[in-house]
């Protein structure tokens, strides 16, 4: 048999393979997300890095250590989803619901999560490094110990969330509210903190070291003097 024949034969073979999929997932009487994915023989946990899963509903999801690198999911509706230890490196969460979703020790550098909502997640420990958070929703969620070097949260809401000792250094944060966040012990060096409303905001214990800050709420002379004496900068 001919190269060619083989090649052939495989490509029929594939095609028929592909046809008897879409046959049986169109003949499926349920529309849950994973019952199609078993039907088709995918793994969610493995199978779907980079694939396209924008607007889909994926409500209490068991996706823990999934294999999501890339993967389209704005607009996803990931509430109370399990997604602790998943890598999720350059995945694409614009305006995802992800209101209590576990995301605790899970990769998600470079991630587009602007707009996304967040209220009372559990981030902790998850790797943030270069993410994009701006207008993004994080009030109440649980931030500790998480890498955020270099992240933008440019106009986001983290009211009474948990950051203590997490690495925001070199972070984007302007016209952030921060009342009644907790950044205790947070390395905040060289972050733009201008505009942030910081009412009630615990900064107990975090690096400043050319920390900016300018025209925010929440400062008294008291505490502005405090925060100079450890190295954050006031713009004039």
């Amino acid at each position: 048999m001919f190269a060619g024949q083989s090649y052939k034969m495989d490509s029929e073979k594939s095609l028929q393979r592909l046809r008897e999929l879409i046959q049986l997932v169109a003949e499926a009487t349920s529309d849950d997300f994973f019952e199609l994915a078993k039907i088709a023989g995918l793994d969610p946990v493995q199978d779907f890095s980079t694939a396209n899963l924008s607007g889909l509903d994926l409500r209490s999801a068991q996706l823990a250590g999934a294999n999501l690198i890339g993967t389209n999911l704005r607009n996803a509706n990931l509430v109370n989803a399990d997604l602790e230890a998943a890598n999720l490196i350059s995945a694409n969460l614009v305006a995802a619901n992800l209101i209590s979703a576990r995301l605790n020790n899970a990769n998600m550098i470079g991630a587009d999560l602007t707009g996304a909502n967040l209220v009372s997640a559990k981030l902790l420990s998850t790797n943030l490094t270069g993410a994009n958070l701006e207008k993004a929703i994080l009030n109440h969620a649980d931030v500790r110990r998480a890498t955020l070097t270099g992240v933008r949260l440019d106009g986001a809401s983290l009211r009474a969330t948990i950051l203590s000792h997490s690495d925001l250094r070199r972070a984007s944060l302007t016209h952030v509210d921060l009342s009644g966040a907790s950044l205790y012990g947070v390395n905040l060096s060289y972050s733009d903190l201008r505009w942030a409303n910081l009412s009630d905001t615990n900064l107990a214990g975090a690096t400043l070291e050319k920390t900016r800050f300018s025209g925010n709420e929440g400062l008294t002379r008291e505490i502005i003097y405090d925060l100079r004496r450890r190295g954050a900068v006031f713009d004039r």
